[in-house]
């Protein structure tokens, strides 16, 4: 049985050439009743759509990298989601690579995307020292745009938040809840620019309300539940274990809450504890966490929007967007008070 082609299904549809190759590769500008009646023809006569023949002919590929530090836990879920939605809306699909926040496995990445000389990349951060690496991706003529942080590379187009000052006002919060000796457990500093950002936010705040960091507080560790235990394990078993403890991920503050159970300590009562990202279960811990709202949703729309524009020619310039983040105080954190 010979392959059905895109004229067939047109002519059986009753629509032009045209609103079929509409509705494949920019589904959002047909109709709903007209998109869905092609959609149900190509299902029926099992229309499969040669994305390989079509790239070849367009000398493009329909396909966007997307690079995360890590698929453990919901860090990053809702902006590659919504990345996914909106791509594919425009008629691009994804490529999804890990890296575990390995900076070695990262440049593998950038590398094989450019061999694959895919559409676009979008970036979730990238390690310390890469700068160069996606400067020469996008000199090879391959649009990037980096997520979750806002860069002072002029060159580099983002669509980011300011992850110093969403920790400074975490921190400062907490200060001003009377708590002064404040631990803080975070990502891979060392490693991930973002991460180390919202370090010298937490030490920006301490040194402005005139307290003294102490680097025994702060605990490195991956962003997943077992790590963040272990991480409130250290601290509470500090002589002098702090009256509250950041936790720069909300995945390390869910696993900060269990760990504080595990030891017979009441949150916020004996101890407080703050979150950040606003995931969607932190609403639903108990008690519920007070976290930092990352607008994650709208980094993902908005990047593959900006990287469309790209693809398609219609701006190249690097264009950079720093958004707001929010606050939220929910039941995890109390005020002591002064004696």
């Amino acid at each position: 049985m010979s392959r059905i082609r895109m004229q067939e299904i047109a002519a059986k549809a009753g629509v032009s050439l045209a609103t079929v190759s509409r509705t494949i590769h920019s589904p959002h500008l047909v109709k709903t009743e007209t998109r869905e009646h092609i959609q149900e023809v190509m299902s029926q006569y099992r229309y499969v759509y040669n994305v390989t023949a079509s790239d070849f002919s367009k000398k493009r590929s329909s396909v966007i990298g997307v690079i995360i530090p890590t698929t453990k836990g919901a860090i990053f879920s809702n902006s590659t989601q919504i990345i996914q939605e909106k791509a594919q809306e425009r008629g691009f699909s994804l490529i999804i690579g890990n890296t575990g926040y390995d900076g070695d496995v990262e440049s593998t990445l950038l590398l094989q995307f450019q061999e694959r000389r895919l559409a676009g990349i979008i970036l979730t951060g990238f390690a310390i020292g890469q700068e160069r690496a996606v400067r020469e991706v996008v000199q090879s003529g391959i649009p990037c745009v980096v997520i979750w942080e806002s860069l002072e590379d002029t060159s580099l187009s983002f669509v980011g938040f300011n992850n110093f000052a969403a920790a400074y006002s975490m921190t400062e919060y907490l200060i001003r809840l009377n708590h002064q000796r404040i631990g803080l457990i975070l990502g891979p500093y060392t490693k991930v620019r973002r991460a180390r950002r919202r370090l010298e936010g937490y030490h920006a705040a301490l040194r402005d309300y005139g307290l003294s960091p102490d680097p025994r507080v702060v605990i490195e560790k991956q962003p997943t539940l077992q790590e963040g235990k272990e991480g409130m394990r250290e601290l509470l078993s500090m002589l002098r274990p702090p009256t509250a403890v950041f936790a720069a991920s909300d995945m390390l503050a869910v696993g900060a809450l269990a760990a504080a159970r595990e030891k017979g300590l009441r949150v916020p009562e004996d101890v407080s504890i703050a979150g950040f990202d606003d995931i969607d279960f932190a609403a639903f811990c108990n008690p519920p966490l007070t976290t930092v709202r990352v607008p994650a949703a709208q980094m993902g729309e908005m990047a593959v929007k900006m990287l469309v524009e790209m693809i398609e020619g219609s701006s190249m310039r690097a264009k950079q967007i720093t958004l707001n983040t929010e606050l939220v105080i929910r039941e995890s954190c109390r005020k002591i008070e002064k004696k």
